[in-house]
Formats: structure tokens, C-alpha cells, sequence
């Protein structure tokens, strides 16, 4: 009954329909909060066009998210698990909650829309794709993780090749990055894994691995002009002779 009072009449009549959309809908106008809840969606997508709220509950096992103009999801203190797609066309507040992006049945994660997160996770054994979408930024404000297998490397690409989608991730926030091959997504805060390589990607990888350091080697070291070292040899001598100075005897002492 309180599901009833949650949701309202329309909202639970697309929930009964789960088994023929494999989709759970909140309507625009309709409004769900799991409080401490959990909503295992055991491989079926949530399609938020009204408000929904975790709190400190949990969205297990969803295929995809969608966030329709207009909707709110509103995460809260929770824990959010996907395998398929994620659409932020509406407003996701991240609050202080954890979206981790997980292997499943699709050999590629599309993301639309740009979105800020708080903590995020991206992780494969199996090479998943993350196609992110030109143009875009998408935001992490406390933690980025993003783990391939030095067998097979995850990747991050961007929806059209030689067109740039970008990642930031703030100052202060913390990375665990090992094994991604990134093509055409350059990262516009944090240098993303510093100490590592592009794991097969085709480049266009502004803002990973030791970008700075590449930055400082590739400045020359500056050379001086024969006039330039007349002038640095006199300018070491030229204090010297100061500490001298001639008496009217002809004497030179110091």
C-alpha cells in the first residue's frame, strides 16, 4: 500500500508493466523516494521523468538509466549499480552517492547528457566501451575510478572519432585509473593516471598520463647568445671588483 501512496495510480500502472517494457517508469508529476530502501532491478532499466529520491537506499542491477527533461533523481547519500546506458537529459543531484558502472550483457556503455558526479566507478574484466558524448563534460567532484585488466583494457572513447568529449575531475578529488585506452576524451581538470600509458587507445588523450610532465620535457632548455654570455661573465666579475678599492698611496687593500 505505501508503494500506492509513493507512486501514485499512474506510476504503479508502468511498474506493473515491468514484465512487457522491462522498464520502470516514474512519470512526470509522480514522485518515488526509497528512503533506505533498495530497488533491484534485477537487469530491467529506470526511467526517471517525475522525482525520484534514493536517500541512503540503493538502485541494484539496473540495465539503464534515463533522466527525461524535466525529471529529478535526486541520489542522496546512495548507491547506484548499472550495466547498461545512462541519460541525464533532466537533473541528477549526486549529493554524496556512489554510480558504478559494471560489466553486463552490452559490450558498450553509451552516456548522454552531461552529468556531476561524486563518486563514480567505471570497471570491466572484459573491455567494455564507454562511448561519451561529443562536446560534453562530465564532472567528479570526489572520486574517479576507472579499472580495465592488464589482459584486456577498458575504453574510453567519444561518440564520434576525432571529435573530443571531455572528463574532469576536481582538484581534491582522489583516481584509481589502471588499464584504459582512451580515444578522444581529454581531461580537463586532475592529469587522470599520471604514472600510466594510453592501454590502446588512438590518442587525442589531452590530460592523461603524466600530460604534465610531457609538457615540461618538450620545453627546451634556454641557450645563451655570445652577447648574452659576455654579459652574464661580466655581471658574476663585475661584484667582484667592488670589494677593491685603490688608497692615494697606490696601495690596493681589501
Amino acid at each position: 500500500m505505501r508503494i500506492w501512496q509513493q507512486l501514485g495510480l499512474t506510476a504503479i500502472l508502468s511498474a506493473f508493466a515491468v514484465s512487457a517494457t522491462a522498464q520502470v517508469t516514474i512519470p512526470a508529476a509522480a514522485s518515488m523516494q526509497l528512503g533506505g530502501g533498495t530497488l533491484d532491478l534485477s537487469g530491467t532499466d529506470l526511467q526517471v521523468g517525475g522525482t525520484f529520491g534514493t536517500g541512503s537506499g540503493s538502485v541494484a542491477s539496473a540495465r539503464n538509466i534515463s533522466i527525461l527533461a524535466g525529471g529529478l533523481f535526486d541520489a542522496g547519500s546512495g548507491a547506484i549499480g548499472l550495466s547498461g546506458n545512462w541519460s541525464n537529459l533532466g537533473n541528477f543531484v549526486a549529493g554524496t552517492s556512489v554510480v558504478s558502472f559494471v560489466d553486463g550483457g552490452l559490450a558498450q556503455t553509451v552516456i548522454a547528457g552531461a552529468t556531476t558526479f561524486y563518486d563514480a566507478s567505471f570497471v570491466s574484466t572484459t573491455g567494455k566501451n564507454y562511448v561519451f558524448p561529443v562536446g560534453a563534460t562530465q564532472t567528479f567532484t570526489n572520486a574517479l575510478t576507472v579499472l580495465g585488466t592488464a589482459s584486456t583494457g577498458i575504453e574510453f572513447r567519444s561518440s564520434t572519432p576525432g571529435l573530443a568529449a571531455f572528463v574532469d575531475l576536481l582538484t581534491g578529488g582522489t583516481q584509481n585509473i589502471d588499464f584504459v585506452g582512451v580515444s578522444n576524451v581529454q581531461g580537463t581538470g586532475q592529469i587522470l593516471a599520471p604514472t600510466r600509458t594510453n592501454d590502446g587507445g588512438t590518442g587525442d588523450d589531452t590530460g592523461w598520463f603524466g600530460a604534465a610532465i610531457a609538457v615540461l620535457a618538450a620545453v627546451p632548455a634556454p641557450t645563451l647568445t655570445t652577447l648574452g654570455m659576455l654579459l652574464f661573465v661580466f655581471t658574476m666579475i663585475y661584484p667582484a671588483t667592488r670589494r677593491y678599492r685603490v688608497r692615494p698611496d697606490r696601495t690596493v687593500s681589501f
